[in-house]
């Protein structure tokens, strides 16, 4: 089986998760650019926006018997790098850790200097950047 890495959540991401693990996958590594979702509803996001909470779907369920019984995904983390061998074949993905601050208003990303590492992966499926329907 492969190590695969679904970089982003959402439906797509568990989708994309789920599917890995049946087609065989060895390990499942699922990458989250923001932090972990709060377990209820915050005062900032009040009905009848979309709750914003952490939520877990059958993908993360299927991986997490890879992992131990452990949650696949790492949240606060950034991609940085796809790693290939001489063949151009990916063998890894070099990520940072980030933390999020509010500046000036606005919520701004940081490294974490120090937490650099390599994530082994054979195969990356890109799970992002779904906002919403066109009107």
């Amino acid at each position: 089986g492969k190590c695969v890495v679904v970089i982003g959540g959402g439906d797509t991401g568990n989708d994309c998760i789920g599917t890995a693990v049946r087609q065989g996958a060895r390990q499942v590594i699922n990458l989250e650019l923001m932090p972990q979702a709060p377990g209820q509803r915050a005062p900032s996001n009040p009905w009848p926006h979309w709750p914003l909470v952490f939520r877990t779907d059958y993908g993360h369920q299927e991986a997490s018997l890879l992992n131990n019984g452990n949650d696949v995904r790492e949240y606060g983390v950034l991609t940085k790098e796809f790693v290939g061998d001489e063949n151009g074949n990916l063998v890894g993905i070099k990520v940072v850790d980030v933390r999020w601050e509010e500046v000036n208003g606005q919520m701004r990303m940081a490294e974490l200097p120090g937490s650099e590492r390599l994530i082994r992966a054979d195969l990356a499926f890109l799970a992002l950047g779904f906002t919403g329907p066109e009107h």
